[in-house]
């Protein structure tokens, strides 16, 4: 009898600290109740800290216009799919601008060690799914195998926003050794195949229309600089599909030789400095922009 109640005392014990699979409904966003948070951390799988640190970088990217960033860690997640949930998550907080669907989700599932992305088509050009991977490769998947997720989480967050605000991230990877090129013709005939063939394939990609499916449907209305910095500016180009009448907007970072962006510190994203400070004033409710997402991103497990 003794033996039964400890058995049962062990079971409730270990029932709380079982995973809680999420349903996308049961996470709540925290934007609506504070403008200055953007991490739903419901399990405490980050620390106050890092919460704090992700919610300055990504309040100094929404401030400066340059996007919108919402995060998410839980242990577990119905369905068992991370992008799914991640597209469906993200899409029903409208994380981004309407008009120019400029957010990026970043969901972390313990339970599947897995971390993923999902990117609005407004920042597919400055963050595409290729790099998107390399963050989430170099940043964040090395502190994750070792157990430290705030280290990984925050690591991850500052390269998605040094990318955001037009910085360069360090590969990690050393340069080649130069070696005798014994590489056969035809290798080299598809490289340099290859080489053309990309880029090709992403201009008509980037001229069909997403809703409608029509390809080199997509006519551009015009180009606007949305932000613009030392060295860099920030383009906004508006496209328009002559099928449906589907209005699209792209960014793209490029370099600008017309010295604006002021002359000391680095760049400002969150208060002080490139990634510090805090936010200052009120902490009244808030909301996302009711952006969306198309099939932008990437996923890694540890």
């Amino acid at each position: 009898m003794i033996r039964n109640l400890l058995l049962l005392v062990c079971l409730c014990a270990w029932l709380p600290a079982a995973a809680h699979p999420y349903a996308v409904e049961q996470i709540e966003n925290v934007q609506s109740a504070d403008r200055t948070r953007f991490t739903s951390n419901p399990d405490g799988i980050l620390s106050q800290a890092a919460v704090a640190r992700i919610d300055s970088i990504c309040y100094g990217l929404r401030r400066r216009g340059a996007a919108q960033v919402a995060v998410v860690a839980v242990d577990a997640i119905a369905g068992g799919d991370p992008f799914t949930f991640a597209y469906e998550l993200f899409s029903k907080w409208g994380v981004g601008r309407r008009e120019d669907s400029n957010g990026v989700g970043i969901l972390l599932v313990r339970e599947q060690r897995e971390i993923r992305f999902v990117t609005g088509r407004g920042v597919e050009g400055v963050l595409p799914d290729a790099l998107c991977k390399r963050i989430q490769t170099n940043y964040m998947l090395p502190a994750f195998r070792e157990g430290d997720y705030d280290r990984g989480m925050v690591r991850g967050v500052e390269a998605v926003a040094a990318v955001l605000a037009g910085s360069e991230l360090e590969t990690g990877v050393p340069d080649a050794v130069p070696q005798e090129d014994d590489t056969p013709w035809w290798v080299i005939a598809l490289i340099v195949g290859g080489c053309v063939a990309v880029p090709l394939v992403a201009v008509v990609r980037m001229l069909r229309c997403p809703r409608c499916k029509r390809w080199f449907a997509l006519r551009s209305q015009g180009e606007r600089i949305v932000l613009r910095a030392e060295g860099w500016r920030m383009v906004e180009q508006t496209l328009v599909c002559r099928r449906c009448g589907e209005t699209i907007r792209r960014r793209r970072r490029e370099a600008d030789g017309s010295d604006i962006g002021g002359r000391g510190g680095g760049m400002w994203i969150g208060g002080r400095g490139l990634f510090g400070g805090g936010f200052g004033g009120g902490h009244a409710g808030g909301g996302f922009g009711g952006g969306g997402f198309g099939g932008g991103g990437a996923g890694s497990k540890w």
